[in-house]
């Protein structure tokens, strides 16, 4: 061992030495002779390693999941509670004036001695109940017709009210409504003479009430919609005509699909007339079954009208009557569309429904509907600027029993119902309209009738043209005018009776026709709200002071002003 440790010091020693003798041997500072060569032109290049040989980066490695410690040190501060002391907000909820006013009185006087009196009320919440009532009055006691200080008055009064109670999904509602009309018979022939004319004007005295309920469904988009009413009317006059009916309709609605809707009516009829000749009981049912179909801008519409009524007619075959009910249209684009329509139907006439079109009707003899045998229409229709809107068309109506009147044979100053058996209507009509926001409106129609009777030598009392102007203005906010011109020409109207023969023995009744006057009738209306509640009116009819005779031998008042005012409350 102790060898070993000499020699490796010796060892040591020696190549110490030698390092040192070397280090000697260059002194330091000393300058030496070198030479270097520069060499522009030549390039270094690196050749270029593949990246398959390049190492991947190192990826640190996951630790995994660890145990986080954290050390908590609380701190303590001397902040007292929050104190809240809730308060309600006053803010005042203000009504949206909707014109909700739940009365309404409006009074007036004109010429002719004819007061003015209107009235309603109603509530302005429907939860759960809704009702209104209304009462109008307005009369004129003085007539166009003077027979020895006998005047020929007129007067009009209603009573009304509707009650609808809301349940959850439907409405029960119901209706009650008295009318009294009277009307004085002062049509007098200028060629009768009567010994004791005063006796000439006679008063008639119309009363009807009719009283009605049922049930109706309020969701309008649900896939089945319903309504269901029965009712009740009474009608009579001062001398012998009285009727009494009963009705009972109903009607079921189905949306199955978006395009396709369809419907089914239900209508009964019971009505009990009785005149100075007869009394009777007439019946008449209808169902009326529809479905609808829509394809983007056509419209489609298919059905029957299925109607039984007992009318005693000569030569009828069969109470029962079926006709089908086809209508189309179609709207190329907004401005431009068309329709078309074949359909029959029975339409069905009372006593009450004569009355109320003509109100001088005296006794008569039979009670008929009129049967509709088939209809044709087909027109045009559409809209430009969003402002005018235009329609016309033509129909040509086959009817059986087309009801005309004529002035009795016996009593001038009565009327008579007179039946064509088969009679063609051919109708052309046309409207345009015009809205320019809520300052004008306009609406025009005119109407163009042909007759062709198989019995009647003409349709008496039936215009051969009507034309009506309608015009709404509002140039301010709380004035609002209305002027209205109404046309009606070529009535007809059924004179003396004459004897012609036509071949011996035969014979036939000839009438004469006498050619009415064209009724012209201008009419003026003007509102001014003075504030929300309290309005100014003024209204004028027949302002041409024309002789317009509606109806042979009854000439009707001449300039009628009437002027008044009304509130709200």
């Amino acid at each position: 061992m102790k060898m070993r440790l000499l020699i490796f010091l010796l060892t040591g020693t020696t190549l110490l030495g030698i390092s040192s003798l070397q280090a000697q041997t260059q002194q330091r500072g000393e300058v030496q002779d070198q030479e270097f060569v520069i060499r522009k032109d030549r390039v270094l290049t690196v050749p270029t390693q593949p990246r398959s040989f390049e190492r991947l980066p190192v990826l640190p490695q996951s630790q995994g999941m660890q145990d986080f410690v954290y050390n908590m040190t609380p701190y303590f501060l001397t902040i007292p509670a929050l104190q809240v002391q809730p308060t309600a907000v006053q803010k005042n909820y203000r009504k949206p004036n909707l014109d909700l006013y739940p009365g309404f009185v409006r009074a007036g006087y004109g010429n002719f001695a004819s007061p003015l009196l209107e009235a309603r009320y109603m509530s302005t919440s429907s939860d759960p109940i809704n009702f209104a009532v209304g009462f109008k009055h307005q009369s004129f006691g003085k007539g166009p017709v003077t027979i020895q200080e006998e005047e020929s008055p007129e007067s009009h009064t209603v009573l009304s009210g509707d009650i609808s109670y809301f349940l959850e999904s439907a409405e029960v509602f119901g209706s009650m409504k008295w009318a009294q009309d009277k009307y004085s018979f002062y049509g007098v022939d200028p060629n009768f003479v009567s010994e004791d004319p005063i006796e000439i004007i006679q008063g008639n005295v119309q009363n009807h009430f009719q009283i009605a309920a049922g049930i109706r469904d309020i969701q309008k988009v649900g896939p089945l919609g319903y309504e269901a009413q029965v009712s009740f009317r009474n009608f009579k006059d001062s001398y012998l005509a009285r009727e009494n009916e009963i009705g009972i309709s109903g009607l079921v609605k189905f949306n199955p699909a978006a395009d396709w809707s369809g419907s089914l009516g239900l209508e009964y009829f019971s009505t009990n007339p009785e005149d100075s000749t007869y009394q009777v009981t007439r019946n008449y049912f209808a169902i009326r079954p529809r479905v609808n179909y829509t394809y983007g801008d056509f419209r489609f519409s298919a059905g029957l009208n299925v109607v039984s009524e007992n009318d005693s007619i000569p030569d009828k075959s069969s109470d029962f009557r079926i006709f089908p009910v086809l209508k189309a249209s179609y709207q190329f684009a907004e401005e431009f569309g068309f329709y078309g329509e074949f359909s029959g139907d029975v339409q069905r006439n009372t006593y009450f429904s004569f009355v109320q079109e003509n109100p001088f009707l005296g006794p008569s003899d039979q009670l008929l509907n009129t049967v509709n045998n088939y209809k044709i229409a087909a027109g045009i229709e559409g809209q430009f600027q969003g402002v005018f809107h235009y329609r016309a068309g033509i129909d040509v109506s086959r009817y059986n029993q087309l009801h005309l009147f004529a002035n009795s044979e016996s009593d001038t100053a009565r009327f008579e119902l007179v039946y064509d058996n088969r009679s063609t209507v051919a109708n052309l009509n046309a409207e345009l309209g015009f809205k320019f926001s809520d300052t004008y409106t306009l609406g025009t129609r005119l109407d163009l009738y042909q007759y062709d009777l198989s019995v009647q030598q003409e349709a008496w009392h039936r215009p051969i043209w009507t034309f009506s102007v309608n015009n709404q203005i509002k140039p301010v906010e709380k004035l609002l005018i209305q002027a209205n011109l109404n046309f009606m020409g070529g009535i007809k109207a059924r004179g003396d009776a004459s004897i012609r023969a036509i071949s011996p023995p035969e014979i036939e009744l000839v009438y004469e026709t006498i050619n009415l006057k064209t009724i012209a009738d201008l009419q003026l209306k003007a509102d001014f709200k003075i504030t929300d509640r309290i309005s100014v009116f003024a209204e004028g009819n027949n302002l041409t002071n024309g002789k317009n005779m509606r109806w042979l031998n009854y000439p009707v008042r001449g300039v009628q002003l009437i002027g008044g005012a009304s509130l709200k409350f």
